[in-house]
């Protein structure tokens, strides 16, 4: 019958769990700002540096420092903040390394007490500083994504493997493991076998047995303790190395318990000609962060080869993806060297970031990007990409492009929901829109010398066009643009908003798992006014967004309250109407609000 992911709700306004309008924001906490120097020696002796020389070392940032920053955020244009783990971590140290990333977990249900004010308690629901972030976060319309760990807890440190607690009380030992909760493998060797992926170590992590019901009870309540307190979205560690059933398990029990959650996880180095990486993304329940789009903008700038098609090439793979528009997309964050590392010029990274606030899937920036943080040393690599937050100016140029563009995400639902249409591209020049309905985004890049250019469609309609940006004008005229004069490095964005549709319960479909053809569109049908009933005629038309995904938002008004009968039908130029081979599909409007409903083509 096809998935059906939405708050089914008979009153009251519905969260819609969309996160494709958001522009994240991926800050590692120690790195941030410190709020409070009464936290920076808490716990063993040694793991605190005040120089900030010792790069394994806690550096001091805290929650109280993102509670100070909140403003700074807000008007950055951040709308969902994704923090690195939060849970109470092993208290010592590997060689030179402290776990102030959060990916060594002593208690999943406590939080790391070098993040809280001095003096206060560390469980989850009963800590006032996390509470007071939470608050402060939800005040300034920024949403929260909670990076968690299911896979692993910690290395061995001193004789110490894989302790875990549950709220304080001892629940697991690696090395006494009388419940069964990890697998006792050696470390990874082969990296393309299924059966190591997810029995064995990755980097001598003790790896969470999945198939014991007493972990998956544990690591879920947990969890969902989380999101008692107030957050909004899950950022999952390391979901190649557990099965595909156990995520669907998950992802189904976390929505069952707060069903607003946006889910995406890191399926790393994943690529869409990988048929792995496609199963996870499209069956897991999740999203996934989009490394394959990543690697390619990294090359586009960084590299003197394809450019600009380089990007274009993965996006014409987007058919594999089942809900592109949700794909998480980036291309810096805590595991590789920053842009500035591989391409030393501060223009490129500005472009870069007009490329990734502006192409489909939700974008996430990386802590300091906007000021141009780096640190070269040893090429940047992992520590070295993560130097502490120097830098708070709202007047720069990135910043000023990110407030920008960070309110067109949510004014403009061509970025949200559209298709991409390239109209010109070269290893330098890339110029493509984003359409959905009456909404329209049309982008210029150039990364290379001044150059002149005719743009024969931009998909805008005819008459004058400023630029967001720049302020400079064209002139559309039949479509087509007969001259644009690009400079070095020029970053051009056009904006034709169009009108939001509006009733008491709007739904937001996504029909993938058909492979289009030139001629073909997709509508839906049903036995209420809405859905036409039953008449192709007055049928609800999806629109393209790649060749296996149509979209919509339909507008309900006389059948709020009941339930509706349904289906998708392939219209062909000229041929028969092709129905979906099911009885119907059914659904339960509610009462008000905006709903996600994620369809797959029944082919049986």
């Amino acid at each position: 019958m096809g998935s059906q992911q939405t708050t089914l709700i008979q009153g009251g306004q519905a969260d819609e769990a969309d996160f494709r309008k958001e522009t994240l924001y991926f800050v590692v906490i120690d790195r941030f700002f410190s709020g409070s120097e009464d936290n920076d020696a808490v716990g063993k002796a040694g793991l605190f540096d005040a120089s900030h020389q010792h790069w394994g070392n806690y550096w001091g940032g805290d929650l109280d420092g993102l509670i100070q920053k909140a403003d700074y955020l807000a008007e950055l244009g951040v709308t969902a903040l994704w923090l690195s783990p939060l849970f109470e971590q092993v208290d010592d140290k590997l060689f030179e390394f402290a776990p102030m990333h959060g990916y060594w977990t002593r208690d999943f249900k406590r939080l790391n007490p070098h993040f809280l004010s001095s003096g206060d308690v560390n469980s989850v629901h009963n800590s006032k500083t996390l509470q007071r972030f939470v608050s402060t976060m939800h005040d300034r319309g920024i949403k929260l994504i909670l990076d968690i760990v299911c896979n692993h807890s910690s290395p061995e440190i001193n004789g110490s493997k894989g302790v875990v607690m549950d709220d304080g009380k001892p629940l697991a030992d690696f090395n006494d493991d009388k419940n069964n909760f990890y697998y006792h493998y050696p470390s990874i060797t082969d990296w393309e076998d299924e059966f190591q992926l997810i029995h064995y170590e990755m980097m001598g992590l003790a790896t969470f047995n999945e198939s014991n019901p007493e972990y998956r009870a544990y690591i879920k309540s947990a969890i969902c303790s989380w999101l008692d307190v107030g957050f909004d979205a899950l950022r999952v560690d390391t979901v190649k190395h557990m099965p595909l059933w156990f995520w669907q398990e998950f992802v189904t029990d976390i929505q069952s318990h707060k069903p607003s959650t946006f889910i995406f996880g890191e399926y790393g180095f994943g690529h869409p000609h990988e048929a792995r990486t496609i199963r996870y993304a499209n069956h897991s329940g999740m999203s996934i962060l989009d490394f394959g789009l990543c690697e390619a903008m990294r090359s586009a700038f960084c590299n003197t080869n394809g450019g600009f098609i380089e990007v274009q090439n993965i996006l014409e793979q987007d058919v594999a993806y089942s809900r592109v528009n949700e794909l998480v997309t980036f291309f810096d964050n805590h595991d590789m060297p920053r842009f500035l590392s591989l391409c030393p010029d501060g223009r490129k990274l500005e472009l870069a970031t007009v490329l990734l606030l502006t192409l489909r899937g939700i974008p996430c920036l990386f802590y300091g990007t906007e000021q141009y943080l780096v640190n070269n040393t040893s090429g940047g690599a992992d520590p070295y990409n993560r130097p502490m937050m120097q830098s708070w100016d709202l007047d720069g140029v990135m910043v000023q492009m990110i407030q920008v563009l960070s309110a067109l995400r949510k004014s403009n639902l061509a970025l949200a929901y559209g298709s991409h249409n390239q109209h010109w591209i070269s290893s330098d020049v890339y110029v493509y829109s984003r359409n959905y309905r009456d909404n329209r985004v049309l982008v210029m890049l150039n990364q290379g010398p001044a150059t002149s250019i005719r743009i024969d469609s931009t998909d805008l309609p005819d008459g004058e066009h400023r630029c967001l940006l720049t302020g400079q004008v064209i002139h559309v005229s039949n479509g087509a643009v007969e001259h644009c004069d690009l400079e070095e490095m020029a970053r051009r964005v056009f904006n034709v908003v169009g009108e939001n549709l509006e009733a008491p319960v709007v739904l937001k479909v996504s029909m993938n798992g058909y492979s289009t053809s030139l001629g073909e569109r997709i509508v839906l049908v049903g036995d209420c006014p809405e859905l036409g009933q039953w008449d192709l005629a007055s049928s609800v038309p999806l629109e393209y967004v790649n060749g296996d995904c149509w979209f919509a938002e339909i507008g309900f008004n006389q059948s709020i309250g009941k339930k509706i009968h349904y289906k998708a039908v392939i219209l062909r130029e000229g041929g028969d109407p092709v129905y979906e081979n099911v009885l119907h599909r059914d659904y339960l409007l509610p009462l008000d609000g905006r709903h996600k409903l994620n369809l797959n083509w029944n082919h049986l």
